[in-house]
């Protein structure tokens, strides 16, 4: 027992010492964008759950329900409310798919397109559906629960503040995809400039090489 408890051990320390010697090598860039994709990772792998969908569901048809509106109203409310969730709930396994792809450009500084696909999600995740959210949590206290305009103020707040973090992320993840794709358009110039450069050499080698 004491032999595994001493493996153990120095298994961590040497998952310590790595871990330090990566974050020497990597720019503070590369280390700020990467911490940002393993937590969204374990966020989404969190939030990926089908039991909290399910009581969301249910719990959104209850206090539709206890609205004093009509039916075709509140069965309304439910179908927007309820396809919201879903949304979001896709959003979240898209984005962790994504997220998990994106690690492999992000620590090769190769291949941005593969940072693409996160970067869509994000768009439609941040930008869409923060829109429709606060559209529809606006007529839900217009048209359900008219009296509740100090709640809209704290989750109009709580938006605010989510849609700037978001942005912002989605910013980081924009600007490492340019930055890549600089790079790589750089290196294939500076490529095709020197096969060029040395087909023109070989060219006048042959043109001046005299004859006999």
């Amino acid at each position: 027992m004491s032999f595994m408890k001493i493996e153990s051990e120095n298994i961590w320390i040497l998952g310590c010492f790595l871990t330090l010697n990566m974050a020497q090598i990597m720019s503070y860039g590369k280390l700020k964008i990467l911490f940002i994709n393993i937590i969204a990772i374990l966020y989404k792998a969190t939030a990926l759950n089908v039991h909290r969908l399910h009581s969301d569901l249910r719990e959104t048809k209850v206090l539709v329900n206890s609205a004093k509106q009509e039916v075709w109203i509140r069965e309304l409310f439910i179908f927007l409310i309820s396809g919201l969730v879903l949304m979001r709930f896709l959003m979240c396994f898209l984005g962790l798919a994504s997220n998990i792809v994106a690690i492999y450009p992000i620590l090769t500084n190769s291949q941005p397109e593969l940072l693409m696909p996160t970067i869509i999600v994000q768009v439609l995740d941040s930008v869409v559906l923060h829109i429709y959210e606060i559209v529809l949590g606006y007529s839900c206290l217009k048209y359900l629960y008219s009296q509740s305009f100090a709640v809209f103020a704290i989750f109009l707040a709580k938006m605010a503040i989510k849609a700037t973090c978001c942005i912002t992320v989605l910013n980081i993840y924009s600007e490492k995809h340019h930055q890549m794709t600089t790079n790589v358009a750089y290196t294939e110039n500076g490529a095709n400039l020197e096969r060029d450069s040395s087909e023109e050499f070989e060219i006048a080698h042959q043109h001046f090489r005299p004859i006999g």
